[in-house]
């Protein structure tokens, strides 16, 4: 019985209507909507945040024009599901953006009716032109279905030199003139000499890759039609005789295409074969690499740019071709040796040498690319308005709805909490006829798993008292109708536990404990995620640019019955009231129990063991945690490779650590130090860096001197505000540039006792704690005991 993907891929009709709320929202809001001159919106289904172009582009934007509004909705993969949100969102951002830019497939939008003032710009994610794509596989297995929309509503179609115009245009269905020879984006940094050293020693470092061992990248392309249907399953190589006959002088890493899992590379044994398929960018892969080698990959024509040479591996060349194609004859594209045995691929590494002909290859298929295509492709189409129509001027006020809420939406949503509210209530009324036990729940929906918090605070409860029984229930709101049926699933239990439990523990806004009428039995715990009071939030920012909508809040009882409150220190107590619309004698002083964690010596130890061991380029080297805080757009505000390079000038290597939801590709000269979270980082830093971040009580408690970098302090004063006195109260000095910052590490102005003594007003941990690693813990243990037994 045939599947529904395949019906829909049969079916142009079916795979149009498919995508119905989208393009007729957008539809109705294009006709009564004005375009948002700057508002500039990126979209990708195949990477969960800016990389590649897109990355590129943003910086170049928010350079050229640093008022432009930047907004990026993205998906880690066409399987992975959308969020709920993105219904209201997607249309809306589209349907008021000046220009929309996407850089692969974008299934979700070839039914627009583009609106004459928009641009919709495609900066195809691979440059030259070697596999068929698009329409030019029309009879191809994989190829489009006849009536097919995809791709023809693009207003300009970016390339890499003008021979390859026709082959796009083709490609995509749209008239020649809309193809633009403008460069590629990504392109931009092969030019950089420094960039290229600095990309190589990065990955040396990276893999322990010693400097006079030549590298060997193998990067095959995928096999398919697409995305969805990506494989790559040859695995006639032997790896070890393979790194054997390439013996000493050569390391040979292997990076697979992101549509496919990584090959079983480095068995037991083998020695000299490195997969480096972790890399969702290939760049600085590439910029490392002496010898490339690869099969029918567009990386061929990146790679040309630094003059090396290629070694084409291509066993099934035959059924390739037969089955996908190339724009030309494949003896055009074959720079280098081509091997179709593997017995004969050590040799031809070996042999491999850069072939002076390729110059005419550079220019027939790169030639727009010279190291300013981001610049171009800005300045002569994302910022410049579409001739077809002129963006309208903004709204009234100028004010504009942020990128998570739709103001036109609120009475939906309104009815929605409502119907939601009562809905929660009938189901938990026979709930509460049920007795209820020497129990203490836990629920969050801030996290993908059970937060360390609530670990520590469950393993304190059990060691006073093993007789309470503790439910842990932690789950995010999923993205997707179907998922969410799970996740109301999910409710169910909740509401179970919560009605037969003594005390309810929550670290977020929870439905369970602030919709539902409990009566008499229940305590309500809310031991908020942050340690400190510095940004305002709750009910402290309603109607602001950053906070809820009053009404919304309202309907869904925003934080509304708490019988306990915790905050880390006497001087939050008012700030939480407000937040949390309660009494300040509700309000008690106890830290979080991570600041157990974070005085833990022995535990600072094994976490500086372990991130050295994962990063040992870290090893002896003075190193600053920069972490910006979250913003609803994804943006950070400090071009962190500026302050990359700044640091190192003084000899000071950059870590850069950002919220989970926001994209972490800098380009290959920033250092993210992946695999640790911002609190662990904190055990090998020798300065803290931040703008907003509540992470700045953490470095305090540890005692690092701190550095404010805030460009944009009095717009986001307006925008969101602050419980304490940010150019009086900060534990450090307060700069507005990289330069300023430079300047002030240099004079020391960041001090260990200046952060202390912030620490000890914030965050006070219980005076008669003695020797105990688990004071915090046990003091809210204490707390929620006694309510168990009262």
């Amino acid at each position: 019985m045939p599947s529904i993907r395949s019906i829909l891929r049969r079916s142009s009709l079916l795979q149009k209507w498919r995508w119905a709320p989208y393009f007729l929202s957008y539809a109705l809001l294009a006709r009564f909507t004005r375009v948002r001159p700057g508002r500039i919106v990126f979209l990708s289904d195949s990477r969960a945040g800016y990389s590649g172009n897109l990355a590129f582009l943003r910086d170049e934007v928010l350079r050229q024009d640093p008022g432009a509004e930047i907004i990026g909705i993205f998906k880690r993969g066409l399987r992975s599901r959308r969020p709920l949100r993105d219904m209201v969102r997607l249309p809306w951002m589209t349907a008021t953006a000046q220009t929309i830019v996407v850089d692969d497939f974008y299934p979700l939008i070839y039914p627009f009716h583009i609106r004459p003032a928009t641009r919709l710009v495609q900066v195809w994610h691979a440059a030259g032109a070697f596999k068929r794509v698009g329409y030019s596989r029309a009879g191809l297995p994989g190829g489009p279905i006849p009536g097919s929309i995809i791709h023809r509503n693009y207003t300009d179609v970016t390339v890499s030199s003008e021979g390859v115009r026709p082959d796009y245009a083709e490609a995509f269905g749209v008239d020649l003139d809309r193809v633009k020879a403008l460069g590629v984006p990504r392109t931009d940094v092969f030019f950089d000499e420094r960039i290229i050293r600095e990309a190589g020693r990065a990955v040396r470092a990276r893999y322990g890759v010693p400097e006079g061992t030549r590298i060997a990248l193998y990067a095959p392309t995928f096999r398919g039609n697409g995305q969805l249907t990506a494989t790559f399953d040859y695995d006639g190589v032997d790896w070890a005789t393979l790194a054997h006959d390439l013996a000493d002088d050569f390391v040979l890493l292997v990076k697979m295409h992101p549509f496919v899992r990584p090959l079983t590379v480095a068995r037991p044994g083998t020695v000299g074969v490195l997969d480096v398929s972790a890399d969702r960018e290939i760049t600085q892969l590439l910029m490392a690499a002496d010898v490339l080698i690869t099969d029918y990959s567009s990386t061929i024509f990146e790679y040309a740019l630094l003059r090396r040479p290629v070694v084409f591996f291509c066993p099934d060349l035959q059924e390739y071709t037969a089955e996908r194609d190339f724009y030309h004859p494949f003896s055009e594209y074959v720079t280098g040796p081509l091997v179709t045995d593997p017995t004969g691929l050590a040799q031809a590494i070996l042999d491999a040498r850069y072939e002076a002909g390729s110059t005419d290859f550079l220019e027939r298929f790169m030639g727009a690319c010279d190291g300013r295509s981001s610049e171009r492709i800005t300045r002569e189409l994302i910022l410049t308005p579409r001739e077809g129509g002129r963006p309208e001027a903004a709204a009234p006020g100028g004010s504009s709805p942020a990128p998570t809420r739709a103001s036109g939406a609120m009475g939906l949503r309104l009815l929605v909490a409502y119907t939601a509210r009562v809905a929660l209530n009938v189901a938990y009324a026979p709930l509460r006829l049920l007795p209820r036990r020497r129990k203490v729940v836990m629920i969050s929906r801030e996290h993908e798993s059970v937060p360390g918090d609530f670990v520590d605070l469950a393993a304190a409860i059990t060691r006073a008292d093993p007789s309470i029984r503790i439910v842990t229930l932690v789950r995010m709101v999923p993205p997707g109708y179907l998922a969410k049926i799970g996740y109301a699933l999910h409710m169910l239990t909740q509401l179970f536990h919560v009605a037969t439990s003594r005390v309810l523990v929550i670290d977020t806004y929870s439905m369970v404990a602030s919709l539902l009428r409990h009566g008499r039995g229940l305590t309500v715990v809310q031991i908020w995620h942050a340690l400190g009071a510095f940004k305002k939030f709750g009910l402290s920012i309603l109607d602001h640019e950053e906070g809820r909508d009053r009404r919304l809040a309202r309907a869904m009882r925003m934080h509304a019955g708490y019988d306990m409150v915790l905050a880390s220190g006497e001087d939050c107590r008012p700030a939480f009231a407000e937040a949390f619309g309660t009494t300040p004698d509700r309000v008690t002083v106890a830290p979080l129990p991570r600041v157990d964690r974070l005085l833990d010596p022995d535990r600072a130890r094994i976490t500086r063991d372990r991130i050295r061991a994962v990063h040992p380029h870290l090893q002896g080297r003075r190193v600053a945690v920069f972490a910006p805080t979250f913003r609803l757009d994804g943006t950070v505000t400090v071009d962190t490779a500026v302050l990359a390079r700044a640091l190192e000038g003084i000899g000071i290597h950059l870590v850069v650590k950002v919220h989970p939801l926001m994209a972490t590709d800098f380009g290959p000269h920033v250092d993210t130090a992946p695999g640790f979270s911002t609190q662990e980082m904190l055990d090998v830093a020798d300065l803290f860096i931040t703008d907003y971040s509540s992470a700045l009580y953490e470095a305090a408690v540890l005692g690092i001197p701190s550095y404010f970098l805030a460009p944009d302090l009095d717009e986001y004063t307006a925008s969101r505000d602050f419980y304490l006195d940010y150019r009086r109260d900060l534990p450090g000095p307060i700069v507005r540039d990289v330069d300023e910052l430079v300047a002030s590490i240099r004079a020391g102005e960041g001090t260990a006792d200046a952060a202390r003594a912030f620490a000890a007003r914030w965050v006070q941990v219980p005076q008669d704690a003695g020797m105990s690693t688990t004071a915090c813990a046990d003091t809210i243990a204490a707390a929620v005991i006694r309510s168990v037994d009262a």
